[in-house]
C-alpha cells in the first residue's frame, strides 16, 4: 500500500483519483499558483503579461510516496502523476491552441508552454493520465507544436475512462416500468451552458401544443454564462423568460440544490435523463444516470460520444470542429446552433412519448455498457499499477 498525496479533494479528485483507491490517500498543503495568478489577472496593467496555469507546489512532500494531481503539473523534486481533461499544461497560452487561434499564440506564450513542458518531460512525472479519448488526441495534436518533447512525453501518456460504481442492481432496471406520466431529470449547475433553456422552451412547447403528460426535475444553481457562447451570451429577457416558464409550469420543477443522497434517489426515479450541454469535457452525469438505470439525451461534444450513443441513449447532433467543441463565432451561429438543438430535443422526446418501451430497453443497454467499460475495480488495478511500477 502506498502513500498517495492529494493537492484538493474537489468533485474531480474525488471522482478519479479517492473514490475506491486502497491506498493511504494524504492531503497536502499546496502553493495554487492558478489561484495566485488569478487574482492578478484582475489587475488591468498587467492582464496580459499573466498566463493562467494549472501549476502547483506542495509542501511535506516527504510524507507520501508521490502524488497525484487533476489538471496541475509541479516541479517539485518528488514522483508524480496527473489526471487530465483538455490540455497538459492547462493555461490561458494552450487555450490558444484548442481554439485554434494560432495567429494569438505569443513569443511568451511558447516559452511558458515550454516552461511547463519541461516539467512534463522531467524524470518526476512520470505518466499522465488522459480522460477521454478526445483530450488524448488533443494533447497529441498540441505536442506536435513542441516537437522536442512529443516522444518523450506521449511514451509517459494513457488514457483510463473514469470509474462509475453501480448505483443499483441489474434487477432494478429489469423490473422499471414507463408510467404514462413520463419523469425526465436535468443535473447541471451550469444551467445555460448544459442546456436548461432548450430543455425548458422544448418541455414547454410540448405542454402547449400536445396532450403528453410529463414530470421534469431540474437540479441546478441556475448559473447564467455560458463559455462555450463567448461574447454572445444571452441577454437578461432571455433569462427571465425561462424563469417565469418554469414558474408557470406546474409539470417543472426546480431544486437549486440536493443532498447527494436525495439526488441519486431522483436518477433511480426517473426514467431519462439530460444532458444537451453545449459544452462539458467529459459529463459524469451521463455515468451516474446509467448506473441508475436511466438512459441520457445528450449532445455529441467532446467525450459525450464515448459514453452515449442512439443504442444505448440518444444523440443530439451539433456542429463541432475536430475536438467536439461548439464554435460560437456570432449571433447568428447561436440562434443556428440553438435551433438545430432545440429541434432534434423535440423529435427525440416525442419519439420517446410514442414509443416508451424503448426507454427500458435502453436503459439496460446502458447499465450493462458503464458496468463493463467504467468499473471502479477495473480503474483502481490501473491505477495501482501506475502507483507501485513509478511511486
Amino acid at each position: 500500500m502506498k502513500k498517495i498525496g492529494i493537492v484538493k479533494n474537489e468533485y474531480p479528485e474525488k471522482r478519479t483519483i479517492i473514490e475506491g483507491n486502497t491506498n493511504n490517500i494524504v492531503k497536502l498543503n499546496s502553493r495554487n499558483y492558478y489561484l495566485i495568478q488569478l487574482v492578478l489577472n484582475r489587475v488591468p496593467i498587467i492582464k496580459n503579461k499573466i498566463d493562467l496555469i494549472f501549476y502547483e507546489r506542495p509542501l511535506n512532500t516527504k510524507e507520501v510516496d508521490g502524488i497525484h494531481f487533476f489538471n496541475s503539473v509541479t516541479n517539485k523534486d518528488v514522483p508524480w502523476v496527473t489526471t487530465f481533461e483538455t490540455f497538459l499544461p492547462r493555461s490561458k497560452a494552450t487555450d490558444k491552441y484548442k481554439r485554434k487561434d494560432l495567429s494569438k499564440v505569443t513569443k511568451r506564450d511558447e516559452k511558458n508552454i515550454k516552461k511547463y513542458l519541461n516539467m512534463i518531460s522531467d524524470s518526476n512525472c512520470k505518466k499522465i493520465i488522459a480522460l477521454s479519448k478526445v483530450n488524448y488526441e488533443m494533447e497529441k495534436y498540441l505536442l506536435n507544436f513542441f516537437p522536442e518533447y512529443k516522444d518523450n512525453i506521449l511514451g509517459k501518456m494513457v488514457q483510463i475512462d473514469p470509474p462509475q460504481n453501480k448505483l443499483v442492481e441489474k434487477k432494478f432496471v429489469e423490473q422499471k416500468n414507463t408510467s404514462k406520466r413520463i419523469k425526465f431529470l436535468f443535473v447541471g449547475k451550469d444551467f445555460i451552458r448544459k442546456g436548461g433553456k432548450e430543455i425548458v422552451d422544448v418541455f414547454w412547447k410540448i405542454k402547449e401544443e400536445t396532450d403528453y403528460e410529463f414530470d421534469l426535475q431540474l437540479v441546478s444553481l441556475g448559473k447564467e454564462k455560458n463559455y462555450a457562447f463567448g461574447k454572445y451570451q444571452d441577454s437578461e429577457a432571455d433569462i427571465l423568460e425561462v424563469k417565469n416558464k418554469i414558474n408557470k409550469c406546474n409539470s417543472i420543477t426546480l431544486h437549486e440544490k440536493l443532498e447527494n443522497k436525495d439526488l441519486l434517489r431522483l436518477m433511480r426515479q426517473s426514467d431519462v435523463g439530460l444532458l444537451p450541454t453545449w459544452a462539458d469535457t467529459y459529463g459524469y452525469s451521463v455515468l451516474e444516470f446509467q448506473a441508475s438505470g436511466c438512459p441520457v439525451i445528450s449532445t455529441d461534444v467532446r467525450a459525450l460520444p464515448e459514453i452515449n450513443n442512439n443504442e444505448i441513449g440518444w444523440m443530439i447532433n451539433l456542429d463541432t470542429d475536430d475536438f467536439g467543441e461548439v464554435l460560437i463565432d456570432s449571433n447568428f451561429k447561436k440562434i443556428e446552433q440553438r435551433e438545430s438543438l432545440q429541434d432534434q430535443l423535440e423529435k427525440i422526446i416525442l419519439t420517446i412519448f410514442n414509443n416508451p418501451s424503448q426507454v427500458k430497453e435502453k436503459a439496460l443497454n446502458a447499465y450493462d455498457t458503464v458496468s463493463n467499460n467504467h468499473s471502479l475495480e477495473k480503474y483502481m488495478e490501473k491505477l495501482n499499477e501506475i502507483y507501485e511500477e513509478n511511486f
